[in-house]
């Protein structure tokens, strides 16, 4: 204290010039126990004085705990200030991005003196979010909403790294539109670019998840695969696309109908870093080039393969539909705000009597290939109907419909046999696709959507967020309800650019006033999170996994703290 100063150093002078204070302020010591907040930090985690200091961070999420934690220890063992940008869930539930700057100081104390640290946050929330939309736009091909060139680069990296580290292989599939030219001198370059745009949607739909579909620029496309066991993998996807950009394109009141090449590099066989997968992918693109164009090939030196593929799924899948090796698995949907149950979403699954199970992502593509899609929906819509209608409560199922499935008329029939059969009224059926199934809007899918409307039969939009995501899509097809994209929940709370993201979507779906599922939901804080965030309805494996005969999750997330029964 200055000698000539009139203050009186005291516990009560310190609050009182802390309180002055805008920014949440707060003291720790070497425990991680609060002994000094602010007035500011009381009013952002929404608590007393008194409780904070008797809680301290215990009531956070875990894994910002930790985060906290591990910077505290930092400080106190280096001695030297430390700036953290964190994500906060603060006292209204609410995900904020902070920045806090951590500094060591020396009190005296009744037992000496004491290391403690005097931390401020900032609340940067809204800057973190303008970046992540600015970010998004310059990793992104602006024409498609498809990763860009140095995107691809990253996503590459990453999957060859996997790759190699897990003892399987990655491929990389580069592709252009035969004769594109064709098409921008006859239509002119706005439809050039319309049909670019559906060929990306086609492209998206027939991949994983995990999988990567950049534009490089012009035509020319690629996809990175990842986890492959054997290269026939990569020729399964290319027959896929193949088939799947060959179907005509409808751009207004023209019926366009173009071909694809490409070319096939394989990790590690054909190259080792990236700049060898995609040369050896491009000189295999220009290969089926100067062979004709419309087909696929693998980089030179490598035998091509001939006959059947090691496995032939499509032969399998056959067998599996008349054996009875398919089954459905029910997973909950549970309103956010209370819990109540809305419906269950239909799930198949396939045991194979030697390979075991089969994951979805393996065979669905296969069956929309070869046609085996429209049998395989005809029976998922039989069996969920039929379940449901047995349950002891009115609620609603929902099925995914694949983008082939929608382009038929097949798929307006096999409802209608599906609820006539099972005596479902059609309100409780509830149809799930991605917007790359509305492709081009087109006058059969406009026509076969309305057709499912005036039965009855609600729609919701899957994976909105994932990249292709549009008020022309919302106001076009009037969906009942958006799904929001897994991936961006998985990290909600812990990275900023999912909470901007799902900040977005929640706010575009309530000024249109659509209802939202949040899927993937696996633990309490993103539970409590997208509740505050003001999401519709929940689903994941924390609130109820997929089970053969549904089940009603368990109302204890839902129960206050003080309601919830011990543990024994």
């Amino acid at each position: 204290m200055l000698e000539n100063s009139p203050i009186t150093a005291s516990v009560e002078t310190l609050q009182a010039i802390l309180n002055a204070i805008p920014n949440p302020v707060f003291l720790k010591d070497r425990q991680h126990r609060l002994v000094v907040v602010n007035d500011a930090m009381c009013a952002l985690m929404g608590q007393t004085r008194e409780q904070m200091l008797a809680q301290g961070d215990e009531p956070l999420p875990g894994e910002q705990r930790d985060v906290f934690w591990r910077i505290d220890d930092l400080v106190f063992e280096s001695g030297q200030q430390h700036d953290n940008e964190e994500v906060l869930t603060d006292g209204s539930g609410s995900l904020r991005v902070i920045l806090t700057r951590k500094r060591l100081i020396h009190l005296p104390t009744r037992d000496g003196e004491q290391p403690f640290i005097v931390a401020v946050i900032s609340d940067i929330t809204r800057i973190r979010e303008s970046e992540a939309r600015t970010l998004y736009l310059a990793e992104h091909d602006t024409l498609t909403g498809l990763a860009n060139r140095s995107q691809l680069d990253e996503r590459l990296r990453a999957t060859i790294a996997a790759a190699a580290s897990s003892g399987h292989q990655a491929a990389l599939l580069m592709l252009d539109i035969d004769r594109f030219k064709d098409v921008n001198d006859q239509y002119g370059h706005p439809v050039g670019d319309q049909l670019l745009s559906i060929v990306a949607k086609r492209l998206v739909g027939l991949v994983r998840p995990t999988d990567t579909v950049a534009r490089l620029g012009g035509d020319e496309f690629c996809i990175v695969q990842g986890g492959l066991h054997q290269p026939s993998g990569a020729y399964s996807l290319a027959q896929r696309i193949l088939t799947a950009i060959a179907r005509p394109i409808s751009i207004g009141s023209l019926s366009v109908s173009v071909t694809t090449s490409i070319g096939i590099a394989i990790f590690p066989d054909d190259g080792t870093t990236p700049e060898a997968l995609l040369k050896n992918a491009d000189d295999a693109l220009y290969a089926v080039k100067r062979g004709g164009r419309h087909g696929c090939r693998r980089a030179e030196g490598v035998a091509e393969p001939h006959g059947a593929p090691a496995w032939n799924i499509e032969s399998d899948l056959r067998e599996a539909l008349k054996n009875g090796q398919l089954s459905l698995a029910f997973q909950p949907l549970a309103a956010a705000a209370d819990g109540k149950t809305r419906g269950f979403e239909a799930l198949v699954r396939w045991q194979h009597p030697t390979r075991g199970a089969i994951q979805p992502q393996e065979f669905i593509p296969v069956a929309e290939s070869c046609g085996l899609i429209h049998e395989l929906g005809a029976w998922m819509l039989r069996e969920a109907c039929a379940a449901a209608q047995k349950w002891p409560w009115p609620l609603q199922v929902a099925i995914n419909v694949s983008p082939v499935q929608l382009e038929s008329r097949e798929l307006l029939m096999h409802v209608r046999d599906a609820l006539a059969s099972s005596g479902l009224p059609a309100s409780r059926l509830e149809l799930e696709v991605t917007e790359s199934a509305l492709l081009d809007h087109s006058g059969h899918v406009m026509e076969m959507f309305s057709q499912l409307k005036a039965l009855g039969v609600s729609l919701a939009l899957d994976d909105f967020g994932a990249g292709w995501s549009s008020l022309a899509t919302l106001h076009s097809f009037q969906f009942d309800r958006i799904k929001i994209d897994q991936r961006f929940i998985s990290h909600i709370e812990s990275d900023a650019r999912a909470v901007a993201i799902v900040r977005a979507v929640l706010s575009l779906a309530q000024t249109l006033n659509v209802p939202v599922t949040a899927e993937g939901i696996e633990d309490k804080a993103q539970f409590l999170a997208l509740r505050k965030m003001g999401c519709t309805e929940l689903q994941g494996f924390y609130l109820g996994a997929p089970q053969a005969q549904a089940k009603l999750p368990d109302a204890l997330p839902w129960l206050p703290p003080a309601a919830a029964p011990e543990k024994r």
